[in-house]
Parts: structure tokens; sequence; C-alpha cells
């Protein structure tokens, strides 16, 4: 069968190489100039196990339903030696307790230890666990995908448009652009519903030596982060509310930035690091080195429990989609279109 994946990100990627082991002749049509350039180049890269989520248990078995297999394609991408950290913070705001969360995750049977690390603020956190969970190299998992690449049949298509021109060239079209989803199904006749955008900054800093490979999340109201930037020697900066400089429900953002996965001036980075440093008070004297800007995809009106679900659909007889924010789940979905097209 005559395949055109659309989107270079994670998730192109991965069905891109699951489709071409299945037999069928695959082209990768990505708009920008390489793969993994967007939301996949720019995100906290944590490999979720589910920690994040307590308030959705469906994300939770999602993301950790999928770790085997996206180690057993992109393991040499991962590193487990960290020290991972979440917390729940001491704040009316909280939609968690402690006790809420211990139940959880011994209930769910997440493995996990209690934890004081010397760097997190004992006055603004109520608990701190150290959690199972990897960080992604970005640049060593773009060059395994390339590596998968350069020994399949797949071919790849850069700066490529997609348009309804594609419906004549090929058999099956597979749509996995996240923010440009809902506007590729819509140029494909398919009827997508709305999305929630949010252009989101991630400022990159510098910590002390003594940070290498640590990280901290802080929940569960306004999320805030800090995560080993893999690869360089900077950590990023992530807040669930006062990162966004702009947020949209409908098909497509309402306005496009440039995304690029380099660092550039920044714009919020001030405020983030002091709401971080509030819970990491070493964070206030972290050299600000930029921001990357990237746009963050999620369904509307899902704020009560956070959920981030992975979803593949058969949007009509030519045409399947994924969605998804879990980097982690690339593998189980690229699986799930595979068996569609059984």
């Amino acid at each position: 069968m005559r395949i055109a994946v659309v989107g270079g990100g994670i998730f192109g990627c991965t069905a891109a190489i699951a489709l071409d082991r299945a037999g069928h002749d695959v082209h990768l049509l990505e708009a920008k100039d390489s793969i993994l350039r967007c939301a996949s180049g720019i995100n906290q890269f944590r490999l979720h196990a589910g920690y994040h989520y307590p308030r959705s248990r469906e994300t939770i078995e999602d993301c950790r339903a999928a770790i085997q297999s996206f180690c057993e394609l992109y393991g040499a991408a991962v590193d487990f030696d960290g020290e991972h950290y979440y917390a729940i913070a001491r704040s009316v705001e909280n939609q968690t307790s402690a006790s809420e969360y211990l139940y959880l995750l011994q209930d769910i049977g997440m493995g996990y230890e209690i934890a004081s690390p010397e760097f997190a603020n004992p006055d603004a956190v109520e608990l701190v666990i150290r959690a199972h969970e990897g960080w992604i190299n970005i640049g060593k998992l773009r060059s395994l995908v390339w590596e998968y690449f350069a020994t399949s049949n797949i071919d790849v298509h850069l700066q490529a448009a997609a348009d309804n021109t594609l419906l004549d060239e090929f058999d099956t079209i597979v749509v996995a652009c996240y923010a440009s989803q809902g506007k590729v199904l819509s140029e494909l006749g398919c009827s997508p519903g709305e999305y929630q955008f949010e252009w989101v900054e991630k400022p990159v800093v510098k910590m002390l030596d003594s940070y290498q490979n640590k990280g901290l999340v802080v929940m569960d109201g306004p999320f805030c982060s800090l995560d080993p930037f893999l690869g360089t020697p900077y950590h990023l900066l992530g807040h669930v509310d006062l990162a966004v400089l702009e947020r949209t429900i409908g098909l497509a953002p309402a306005s496009y930035l440039d995304i690029d996965e380099g660092i550039r001036p920044h714009q919020l980075a001030e405020t983030i690091r002091l709401a971080v440093s509030e819970y990491v008070p070493e964070v206030q004297y972290a050299e600000i080195i930029g921001s990357m800007f990237t746009v963050r995809t999620v369904l509307p009106d899902v704020e009560d429990t956070d959920e981030r679900p992975t979803i593949v659909t058969k949007q009509d007889s030519q045409v399947i989609s994924i969605f998804s924010g879990k980097i982690g789940t690339a593998v189980q979905a690229a699986n799930q279109v595979v068996e569609m097209l059984r």
C-alpha cells in the first residue's frame, strides 16, 4: 500500500518506521527542513511514567503501558540514571493532596521513594517523591530516527506541504502533525474537532554543576518544573500558566509564531524563574540563557482531569489521524495504525 505520513515529529516518524517494516511504500512529509523540530524537539523531554497525572488514571495507564515499547526502539536516547522528583505543593490551589497522591501511587502500583532533596524548599512542598522515570536526549533521539530511516525504504520529503492532492497520490494518509492537525485534516476533507492551543515559552537556564541530571515537578495546581536539558549543560524551566503567551481554541492556533528548536531571546523567563524559585530557591540565581518557544496542543475542557490521551482515529476510508502529547506512546500509536490497515 502506498502511504503518506504527514508530520515529521516523533509520532509521524515512528508511524513511518512501523509501516515500512510492515511492508508498505511509505513517504514521510515534513514542513520543516528537518525532523523532530517542533513540539517533539521543544518540550521538557520527560519519558512520562504517569506520575504527572494524578487526576487521570487513563493517562497514567497509557504512559505506563507505553514505556517498554518506546525503550525497545529508542532506549539509547533515554537516561534513567538521574534524580527525578515530583512534589505536592503546600497550596490552597491544589487539586490533589499529599495523602491522595500517595494512595494513588500505591493503588496503581507505581514505584517511588519518599525523599527530601536538599535543593527543594520544605516550606513550599508538602511531599516529595523520587520517581522511577527517565529523560529523553533529543539529539540522540533524532540521530536514532535518521539511522532507522537510512536502513529503510522510507522516502523522506522535507519542506513538503500537505494538501488535498495527497488524496489522489496515496492509498492512505496518516496525519500526525500535532498543532497543524486540524488544519491538515480539514484540507483532506475530514471534520476534526476543535483543539486548545497554547503558545508556550520554555526558559533555558544554567544551574550549578551539582544540579546535573536532577529535576523537580511541582503539582497539583499551577504546575512548575525544573528539568535537565540532556546533551547540554543547561536546565529547562516550565510553568503550566505563566509560560503561556497565547491560548486559543479552534482548528488551528490563532497565529503561527516561528517555531524553531533554537534558543532565542526570552520574554517571560524572569517571571517563570521567580515562580520556580519558590520551590527550588537556587533557581533565582540561575543564569537565563534564553528561551525556546513551541505550541502545546490539548483537547479543550480537560482542566478537571488534565488528561492527555493518545488517540488514533480512522477519519474516513483513506485518512487516519494520530493525536497525542506524550512522546512515550509513539510506538504504541504506530502499532495501532499498522493494525488498522491489516
